[in-house]
């Protein structure tokens, strides 16, 4: 039987039983993100300036991984704004919430935003005042966009985004819910340990930041990443095209991002899904709702766990007293999805005891 190379329907959502009712802000929904603009922006990176990057990562895992002095984060009030959306959509935002508090060991204060309104700055404003607030965590992108042009006093926070502007939260730091490439690659390795090549098509405005991550991670693996900038979705699926028929099967494979202005669900990746299923080319993806329709495996936000992490960094912010560089990294303590079909046409195997390790495996009995 061959993948789905179906066109999603217009406003398509994979089944939340397909995620487990996890399907992530917009780490699993990418069609619904598209339509309701769940937080699409890009972060300013200087492709000229990888280090920079990488000092950028090593400071990220500092901070987060810093133990927080819980007598001193007791004594501290975590403000989170957050957009009010429609069940089943809100149980992200609120196991993202439940994991802040969690993570915080104190109480937070929560302001959840209804819909786009021009006052709605001076409100929050005002809202911050009164709660006297010590560190703000923003979700989704009408959080930020709530937050951008405020003249923020303290430290910020954001999170369930994919990227984010260069002018976004001035100084602020973040978590994606795009998945750490290292722990996709580690995956790579572990389902095909012959694997030299992995080619991936991005789109520099938004993914240079995770191209500059990636590119070490890989190498550290015996893995030559091969990336191709592309100008939108024809220059993509000509770039696509070229990659499918010179890939070799045995030790190339191809990764997918997570960008409608790249990887098109109705163009570009049913032709992907049609050409490394007739050529048995391993594919792997940043969208998990890509793994039901043919693709090998992905990862996605286990969305307490992204609250626990959004918390530790911002007490650890206060910690440290002083203001940061903005910059954005991959998603932690992810979990995977796979699909077994596809592994079985490739020829993989996979023990039980393997398969036991996924969040989520596909087809559904």
């Amino acid at each position: 039987m061959e993948p789905d190379v179906r066109g999603c329907r217009s406003g398509y959502v994979p089944e939340f039983s397909h995620f487990n009712g996890l399907p992530g802000v917009e780490s699993g929904l990418a069609r619904w993100n598209e339509a309701n603009g769940t937080a699409v922006m890009h972060l300013r990176t200087d492709t000229r300036r990888p280090g920079l990057t990488l000092v950028c990562s090593w400071l990220f895992m500092v901070l987060i991984q810093l133990p927080v002095n819980i007598s001193h984060a007791a004594e501290q009030r975590i403000a989170v704004i957050y957009p009010v959306v429609k069940k089943p959509y809100s149980t992200v935002f609120e196991r993202i919430i439940d994991g802040i508090a969690a993570g915080a060991k104190t109480d937070i204060v929560k302001y959840g935003l209804e819909g786009v309104d021009e006052k709605q700055g001076e409100a929050i404003q005002e809202w911050l005042s009164d709660q006297q607030s010590d560190v703000i965590v923003v979700l989704g992108r009408r959080g930020i966009e709530a937050v951008r042009n405020l003249k923020l006093t303290i430290p910020s926070v954001f999170g369930g985004v994919l990227y984010v502007a260069d002018d976004t939260l001035d100084g602020s730091v973040g978590i994606s819910l795009t998945p750490d490439p290292k722990q996709l690659f580690n995956q790579l390795k572990r389902l095909s340990p012959g694997t030299k090549r992995v080619f991936v098509v991005y789109n520099p405005a938004r993914y240079q930041w995770l191209i500059n991550l990636a590119t070490p991670a890989a190498e550290r693996l015996g893995i030559t990443l091969v990336a191709k900038a592309a100008e939108g979705l024809r220059d993509s699926a000509r770039i696509h095209r070229d990659i499918l028929r010179g890939a070799r099967k045995r030790t190339d494979s191809v990764w997918l991002l997570q960008d409608s202005s790249i990887v098109g669900s109705n163009t570009i990746l049913p032709m992907i899904l049609k050409e490394s299923w007739n050529k048995k080319l391993i594919v792997f993806s940043s969208n998990p709702s890509d793994v039901p329709r043919g693709i090998l495996f992905s990862f996605y936000a286990d969305n307490k766990a992204l609250g626990k992490n959004l918390a530790k960094l911002a007490l650890a912010r206060l910690d440290a007293n002083q203001k940061s560089s903005a910059f954005i990294l991959p998603l932690p303590d992810a979990l995977s999805a796979v699909n077994l079909r596809t592994a079985s046409h490739l020829g993989l195997h996979i023990p039980f005891e393997e398969q036991r390790k996924f969040g989520l495996v596909f087809p559904r009995k």
